[in-house]
């Protein structure tokens, strides 16, 4: 199916349904090469870019985005992500890929699926691509990951994980954790639990799990046990079942998530356990639901949107190669709910 426009000299040019750059180029009155140099963000005189735009604007232009692949500067930005089966990635995604694309530059997302070998492989992958940078929503960081990295000449930006040598942009995560530590260690509790995931993560199974313990620490208390699970709802429901019942009551029980958390109250509801005045729950993340459930869980929130927008940032200006901050850390704040008994 074609349509017909017309260029600045009046001349009518038939045309199919998806544009050229030499459409454009011709519908504009000015040179291919203009447009091209324009799409990719280099230097046009605001006249140009104006008529160039206007054209872009009225026939719903979407450039060719592989096409830009093979070009200098692609103006794609790859992104590494573990997984979609959380609540907080997306969160962030959305954020990463809403101010790139507010800034002229198209993610290209890959799904790692958990796996640091897929990571690994994604980022080499990409690299390959010819993408401008590389944005890495990190799992663990390893021996090869860093020889990995050594022979590849591309910016890259680690979120959520602390790596020595690269540009790294965390969670105030052994802060957030400390400060739920005090809280609960200024409440007067015969039993103290963490259910905890893996030291394998840096962020949240050594951090934020230090400044928990550091924060009930400064109280004078240690925790009873520190019981291992994963990320995962069920996971935490079938751990929590395996020392519920030995609860010397009134406890606190504090959850390195809100999805852990949330399998507290459902094995609580089983047994009968009252939250709070039995068993106080607090949980990391400050999920949608947390205001749900019965009673509103107390959390710690990060702020997912200025954490996408200053990672966003950060990597557009390595692009760049301006001078980025080796570390920039995201701030938290305690959300203080009903699931915790009062002093």
């Amino acid at each position: 199916m074609f349509v017909k426009n017309k260029n600045l000299k009046g001349e009518v040019i038939r045309l199919n349904q998806k544009l050229t750059i030499n459409d454009i180029a011709k519908m504009s009155g000015v040179a291919k090469s203009t447009v091209s140099r324009y799409l990719n963000g280099g230097s046009v005189r605001n006249v140009t870019a104006q008529k160039i735009k206007k054209v872009i604007e009225e026939n719903n232009y979407e450039p060719n985005v592989f096409a830009r692949l093979n070009a200098k500067e692609s103006r794609i930005i790859g992104l590494t992500v573990p997984g979609f089966n959380s609540v907080t990635t997306p969160r962030l995604v959305e954020a990463i890929v809403d101010y790139l694309k507010k800034n002229g530059y198209t993610p290209l997302i890959m799904d790692t699926e958990n796996d640091i070998g897929e990571e690994i492989r994604c980022i080499e992958r990409l690299k390959n691509m010819n993408v401008d940078g590389i944005m890495v929503l990190a799992t663990k960081i390893t021996e090869q990951y860093e020889q990995t990295l050594k022979r590849l000449e591309i910016p890259i930006l680690f979120l959520g994980q602390r790596f020595k040598g690269q540009n790294s942009i965390i969670n105030d995560d052994y802060n957030a954790g400390y400060a739920v530590g005090r809280y609960i260690g200024n409440r007067r509790f015969n039993e103290v639990y963490m259910l905890w995931v893996s030291e394998e993560d840096q962020a949240v199974g050594v951090e934020r799990r230090q400044g928990v313990i550091d924060g009930l620490s400064s109280c004078g208390i240690k925790p009873k046990n520190i019981i291992e699970t994963t990320f995962f709802y069920n996971d935490a429901v079938d751990n929590i079942r395996k020392f519920a019942d030995r609860i010397q009551k009134p406890a606190a029980i504090v959850c390195a998530t809100d999805r852990i958390a949330f399998g507290v109250y459902k094995v609580m509801l089983e047994r009968g356990i009252s939250i709070p005045d039995e068993v106080s729950v607090v949980g990391f993340g400050n999920y949608e639901t947390g205001e749900l459930v019965h009673p509103p869980l107390t959390t710690v929130k990060f702020d997912w949107k200025n954490w996408g927008e200053i990672s966003a940032e950060a990597m557009i200006q390595m692009i760049l190669e301006k001078p980025v901050g080796s570390l920039q850390i995201n701030p938290y704040e305690l959300i203080e709910r009903k699931s915790v008994i009062e002093k």
